[in-house]
């Protein structure tokens, strides 16, 4: 097994994908652990809709589960969701993201460090396939199409989460670039058209490359260094103006195509680890079943009154229980009452603000708080 990106230019559900998909899940030589990043349309009113398209898609025609790493709006997520969303994409091994606004992905993933998550995923032998808008994150630049085609902005480039840093690559991704919706209007190059591309293109570094994909189409670009171009269309690589074309059934190589930066070594595997923190050593007390030990740190960190560093605590607990091999209530009782004792400190100090907090933290990972006048008690939302 090697690491890999796919990128798709468009249909990432249509039956026109379906092999490139099962060709990929199949060079996984484990069984799937597929997951899908919702964050590209997490402003759409239809979000939810979007997401049972997707879990259709792979359960139907690829008869595997897709779970979900929501991150629809960073600012508004809790230590609890970041934690969650950080363990989704952790624990899998097939990272999917499709349509919405480019734009919108990149300012909540960056808030939250995405990229290095998914960077060091790669590390990790994880294949990532991203279409459409996702597909135009992964490079080192990142056009934002909302912003030019729809708004009117000049046009401009934003930092992309450099995903292809870790193949070596340097470059800009640009999905739908053979579309031709507008009829009478030129809106190939992911609705730009022709004149604003070059207006890009001459933004950017010598030697830097665009990377277009067709509609309907997946270029591969995996550890080893080999490009595979899957689909109906074509791959273009497009330096200051000048365009090479490489059909579906290329088998190419990152060097030959002059993709691999002067200065951007392929990928080295290595051991990633986090800083030594509290919620670091939590975390692998859990992974060791040390549980005396694990209580005895979320003890300190209630002690200290770090709400943040006591959900996010919560919140790996709650992940770790997620395979339900343990009586989950009466493991989790004597770390909830230390919850229920930090609130109920925060309200005799009428610091109302870190009690609600407190509160919807816990209800976040599927405990409900009940107050009575013999004191607080606690459930779960649901009876598994």
């Amino acid at each position: 097994m090697s690491a890999r990106i796919a990128l798709m230019g468009s249909g990432e559900t249509a039956p026109s994908m379906v092999k490139v998909h099962r060709a990929l899940l199949d060079a996984l030589g484990a069984p799937a652990r597929a997951v899908l990043i919702d964050t590209t349309y997490g402003f759409q009113e239809n979000a939810d809709e979007l997401t049972e398209k997707a879990q259709s898609f792979f359960a139907e025609s690829l008869i595997t589960d897709l779970g979900v790493a929501s991150l629809r709006r960073a600012k508004d997520a809790s230590a609890l969701e970041l934690t969650r969303f950080r363990r989704e994409l952790e624990a899998a091994n097939y990272i999917f993201a499709g349509p919405g606004s480019p734009s919108y992905a990149l300012g909540n993933l960056h808030q939250v460090g995405a990229a290095k998550i998914l960077q060091e995923q790669l590390m990790r032998d994880v294949t990532l396939c991203f279409a459409s808008a996702a597909a135009v994150t992964t490079g080192r630049y990142s056009i934002p199409v909302y912003e030019i085609y729809k708004a009117g902005s000049d046009p401009f480039w934003q930092d992309g989460l450099n995903l292809l840093s870790v193949f070596g690559i340097e470059a800009a991704v640009v999905p739908h670039f053979d579309n031709h919706e507008g009829a009478t209007h030129d809106t190939r190059f992911c609705y730009i058209g022709d004149r604003r591309l070059r207006m890009l293109e001459a933004e950017l570094p010598d030697g830097v490359p665009i990377i277009g994909i067709d509609e309907h189409t997946c270029v591969t670009i995996d550890s080893t260094g080999c490009v595979e171009v899957l689909g109906k269309g074509l791959l273009t690589l497009r330096r200051d103006g000048r365009a090479e074309e490489y059909p579906s059934g290329s088998v190419l190589d990152v060097d030959s195509l002059g993709l691999r930066g002067s200065n951007a070594p392929m990928r080295q595997r290595t051991t990633v680890r986090e800083a030594d923190s509290a919620p670091q050593r939590f975390r692998e007390a859990l992974a060791a079943f040390r549980i005396d030990q694990a209580m005895e740190m979320l003890a300190a960190s209630v002690s200290g009154k770090n709400v943040d560093e006591t959900m996010f605590m919560v919140g790996e607990l709650d992940a770790a229980l997620a395979d339900r091999f343990v009586d989950r209530k009466s493991l989790l009782d004597p770390l909830v009452q230390l919850i229920i004792e930090l609130r109920a400190n925060a309200r005799a100090a009428k610091d109302y603000a870190a009690s609600d907090k407190i509160r919807d933290g816990v209800a976040a990972c599927g405990i409900l708080l009940e107050d009575s006048a013999q004191g607080t008690t606690w459930r779960f939302t649901t009876s598994d």
